[in-house]
């Protein structure tokens, strides 16, 4: 299994709790390429687009559509130049990483720490593989309606404008380090294929990603039956 052609991946990183508190952490990947051209390691030009894709996280993070909560921090984005087996190239090559700082998101946290709006990211592809990827971004203040369990329209189309500002702006930092780059969906099945995303969609459900509460063990009560 193998991807398509060498490409960009962008990790965003952050933790809840408070700004120097670290109670857990969460990562969000993303990936940016060609279909048909690799995109090729220049260390000083994606350390600039690191510095672009930092920008642009923050502004996400912190808007009031995106619902990160106040306990949701944004802390730092990590590039790296991925080759079709997986590993980093070139052999030896350094992760790039963008300025540090934390920054939290907007509103009361009401939902849990693994709680997330799920963004599709859409290809021209209708269905298989590389038709659609997923961003999984922390929504702790996102309201749900208690009648239905689902979140409000007006809430859901807040933060899809604010996921589109946030992937416009990774699309022109992309494509200034290499002409014609941009958010992709790669798959690594068969001889893998890289898919630029023409469009992003979210529905009105949340989504539970448990892996992101492993830093803190669970508290049991228990009761004794009679």
């Amino acid at each position: 299994m193998v991807y398509a052609q060498e490409h960009i991946l962008l990790r965003f990183n952050g933790h809840f709790g408070t700004t120097g508190g670290v109670a857990d952490r969460w990562s969000v990947g993303v990936r940016l390429g060609q279909a048909s051209l690799p995109t090729i390691y220049d260390a000083a030009k994606l350390q600039t687009l690191a510095t672009a894709a930092d920008a642009a996280a923050r502004v996400f993070h912190a808007a009031a559509g995106t619902k990160a909560g106040t306990s949701c921090f944004f802390d730092q984005v990590a590039a790296a130049c991925i080759g079709p087996s997986g590993r980093y190239v070139p052999p030896g090559a350094l992760t790039i990483l963008g300025p540090t700082g934390s920054s939290p998101g907007t509103g009361t946290p009401v939902l849990p720490w693994n709680s997330a709006m799920t963004l599709s990211l859409r290809t021209a592809i209708s269905r298989g593989r590389g038709s659609n990827g997923r961003i999984y971004w922390p929504a702790l203040a996102m309201p749900i309606v208690a009648t239905t369990g689902r979140v409000l329209t007006a809430d859901v189309v807040a933060r899809m404008g604010a996921a589109k500002t946030f992937l416009d702006a990774l699309n022109t930092a992309a494509n200034s380090y290499f002409a014609g780059t941009r958010v992709i969906v790669a798959s690594n099945v068969g001889a893998g294929i890289n898919a630029a995303v023409t469009a992003v969609r979210s529905d009105d459900r949340i989504d539970s990603i448990e892996r992101r509460e492993n830093d803190q063990p669970p508290v049991y009560s228990s009761a004794a039956l009679a």
